[in-house]
């Protein structure tokens, strides 16, 4: 995590891609928590990115990942953003502090790297917004689905229109609530079961329906756990224009097994679907000893190989930094992570009841 960030002069305009080398970016790590454990094989594979350094409030959660990227640990933050060598910062901080985070990065011309969800509510997801363009930074946020092989393929199903148009996405997912922290349980820092993690698959239902949001209704209940700060069960109905809706649903109030109370090591129930406007059903599966998109429809089934595109999102991050690269699909961008956030909070505050989401620009 971050203390209160210093205020530093905004740049004057974007930051030219020239003044990089166009062959490496230099990347350094703030937060150095158990999300940072899940990237490692991520960053290994990237040909693209050296981590030069890393940063924690506990230097030493910070040293225990220094070997394995084979980078140093940074005495402080201002050596991180003092640094001219540094080209960019992966903000793998907590929610609540993202927004000081993000300012103070923004305003030292660093570019920002982050992950869902992007802010605590609609107010600072704005302003990082805001923030970033103001300085004239790139940035990006990494979600459940930015190195997923099989929503690439099914979003390649679904503009090719090989089974149809998408119009039914339903998911659900079932698993203990996190104990490995305290603030994730708190509505004011991260907001419960939804934000903290199914918003992994609103941003996934609204990049395969690829139309606008209209409409939303939310549903809490505290089912098993009423001594939880937050509700341990929630779901949302969103429906998107020209007939499409997704059904997402989530619970933390099955007691199921807990791994480790160092990470976010659960038992974990996926339980998810498509369906197109010809009728078919897709699915994930196995066959043959591979995942597969498994399409049925009036008893015929097919089998589709994922697309093996060799995604490296810390790759495509550095060809939008060093090349000035326009962010591919994969990688998330603030506005729509923004939009994430207004969805759920416009349509909590009123439990229940079918809201209008006016997603403009």
């Amino acid at each position: 995590m971050v203390p209160g960030a210093s205020r530093r002069p905004s740049p004057r305009g974007s930051i030219p891609p020239t003044a990089m080398s166009n062959s490496e970016l230099t990347l350094a790590i703030i937060g150095c928590g158990d999300f940072l454990r899940w990237q490692l094989p991520s960053l290994h594979a990237s040909r693209r990115v050296r981590v030069a350094a890393l940063y924690d409030l506990d230097a030493a959660r910070a040293a225990r990942f220094a070997g394995p990227l084979s980078a140093t640990v940074a005495p402080s933050l201002d050596a991180i953003y003092e640094d001219p060598r540094i080209d960019a910062v992966a903000l793998f901080v907590p929610p609540w502090v993202r927004r000081a985070a993000v300012e103070q990065a923004a305003a030292a011309g660093k570019h920002i790297l982050t992950t869902k969800p992007l802010a605590p509510d609609a107010a600072d997801g704005s302003f990082i917004e805001a923030a970033v363009q103001g300085a004239g930074v790139r940035a990006a946020v990494l979600y459940g689905r930015t190195e997923d092989a099989a929503v690439a393929t099914l979003a390649h199903l679904f503009r090719e229109r090989t089974f149809g148009r998408l119009v039914l996405y339903k998911q659900d997912w079932i698993h203990h609530y996190p104990a490995w922290n305290d603030w994730a349980l708190d509505p004011s820092k991260n907001g419960g079961p939804f934000m903290d993690a199914m918003i992994h698959n609103l941003n996934t239902a609204r990049h395969l329906m690829d139309r606008p949001a209209t409409h939303a209704t939310f549903f809490s209940d505290r089912l098993a756990h009423p001594d939880l700060p937050c509700a341990d069960t929630e779901s949302l109905k969103i429906d998107f224009a020209d007939g499409g809706t997704a059904h997402l649903f989530i619970t933390w109030a099955a007691d199921l097994a807990v791994y480790s109370l160092d990470g976010n090591d659960r038992e974990h129930h996926d339980h998810h679907f498509l369906v197109t406007d010809h009728g078919w059903h897709l699915s994930r599966a196995r066959h043959d000893g591979r995942e597969v998109i498994r399409a049925s429809r009036l008893g015929e089934t097919r089998f589709l190989p994922l697309r093996q595109t060799g995604f490296n999102a810390y790759d495509a991050f550095a060809d939008v930094v060093l090349k000035g690269a326009e962010l591919p699909p994969e990688l998330v961008s603030l506005r729509m992570a923004a939009e994430d956030i207004r969805i759920i909070r416009r349509a909590e505050a009123q439990v229940g009841r079918r809201v209008a989401l006016e997603l403009t620009d």
